[in-house]
């Protein structure tokens, strides 16, 4: 019998989740998938229909580049490699976990019909600047890890080359300019940092929760290898857990407004990649000008989105910042989501027909908070049709292109 819905390309889907998130190998993801949450499994549901899609497990803290070079690993069923140069810089190993098997074991494949085998990559908040970077190496690759690696040792990604094996690129509530959530928040971040460095990564990285969440910070030697055996001493490594805090190779570093600065810097558009991006926004402007997050708003990012309404000085750029930077989701500023402020891009129209690669196509703004557009919210409970609409719509939008 014919399943609904046959996917219209043979090309895969890869979900890749976002700060402090978690893929398909954690158990967390049974209970409460990153993609659907309370709505019900986005990947789950697409495989049903017969589509070939996953969402990679990997760090959830550490920078674009690192998380770029497990999502690789990921896809092709290899171990992590940071880089000879990188690794070098920032103090941390050269390799990682292996990947017991590929996600997209014939990615880059001709196929039986002749056509290549492609992905298309949909990054959720910090997964946007993971995905970027992944486009980015896979187009480009690096030369400073071609200049560093001996001869034969140079992982595939970053001899670069490969910018088709990508169909599209997507990004969702992915603060391409950075967010001021960092800075706005106050000391909160290194109340955060303590949790997720030392409580998430380090305890629980050391312990059998590892397999229900981890953070994956092996480079760094604080965690142990979901794969491998427990290493139970690594609880107390708190130099290795300051050199990481320290480093600027982590999110709260490329997710500030300078380091998104310098991703930007280093980052071009994958010319044989579609890419489309969805800014989020729950907040309302007041009289006086800021702003305050909607009623319906989730009650952390009531908190966050309230304070970044307030926040009108970034002191990682030491510059003003103008009232369109008052509006967010919660945890992305709205106007920072829709594009690169140094890559071409056009508001997205309704046809393929008006489609260029290598472009930002802007989505509209999806009115919901930075949980809610994948579905972990409150409303995937009362009206669960909202997100998985949201998410058929634009899946549609991918299998059609050409």
């Amino acid at each position: 019998m014919a399943k609904k819905n046959q996917p219209k390309t043979n090309d895969a889907f890869v979900f890749v989740h976002g700060m402090l998130g978690f893929g398909e190998d954690e158990a967390l993801y049974k209970v409460m998938p990153y993609w659907g949450g309370t709505s019900g499994s986005v990947v789950k549901r697409m495989r049903e229909e017969g589509y070939d899609v996953c969402a990679p497990s990997f760090s959830g803290i550490s920078s674009a580049w690192d998380r770029a070079c497990e999502l690789y690993a990921a896809l092709t069923g290899t171990r992590v490699d940071y880089g000879v140069a990188h690794s070098k810089k920032y103090g941390h190993a050269r390799y990682g976990i292996t990947y017991p098997q590929a996600r997209v074991p014939d990615w880059g494949k001709t196929l039986p019909n002749g056509e290549k085998k492609k992905v298309h990559i949909i990054g959720h908040s910090f997964g946007g600047a993971t995905v970027r970077m992944l486009s980015h190496l896979m187009a480009y690759g690096s030369e400073e890890e071609r200049a560093a690696t001996p001869e034969g040792e140079l992982s595939p990604l970053f001899a670069g080359g490969h910018g088709d094996w990508i169909k599209s690129v997507t990004t969702i509530a992915g603060p391409f300019n950075g967010t001021t959530v960092i800075r706005a928040i106050g000391i909160l971040v290194p109340t955060l940092k303590v949790i997720a460095f030392w409580g998430a990564a380090s305890i629980a990285g050391n312990t059998p929760f590892r397999k229900i969440y981890d953070m994956q910070l092996t480079q760094w030697k604080i965690t142990s290898d979901r794969y491998g055996k427990i290493h139970p001493t690594r609880i107390n490594r708190l130099g290795r857990i300051k050199k990481f805090w320290t480093s600027h190779d982590d999110c709260f570093w490329d997710l500030c407004l300078a380091g998104a600065h310098e991703l930007n810097e280093f980052f071009e558009s994958n010319p044989d990649a579609y890419q489309f991006a969805i800014s989020t926004d729950a907040s309302k402007r007041k009289r006086n000008g800021n702003y305050k997050m909607k009623l319906s708003t989730f009650f952390a990012f009531q908190i966050t989105g309230n304070m970044m309404g307030r926040y009108h000085y970034d002191d990682t750029m030491g510059q003003e910042l103008g009232e369109e930077w008052k509006a967010s989701d919660g945890c992305s500023n709205t106007v920072s989501a829709l594009h690169p402020d140094d890559e071409p891009w056009v508001d997205y129209k309704d046809s393929k027909d008006n489609l260029q690669k290598g472009i930002w196509n802007v989505m509209p703004v999806y009115q919901g908070d930075h949980g809610e557009v994948v579905g972990l919210g409150v409303r995937g409970i009362y009206n669960p049709g909202h997100t998985r609409k949201f998410f058929k719509n634009h899946i549609a939008i991918l299998e059609n292109l050409d």
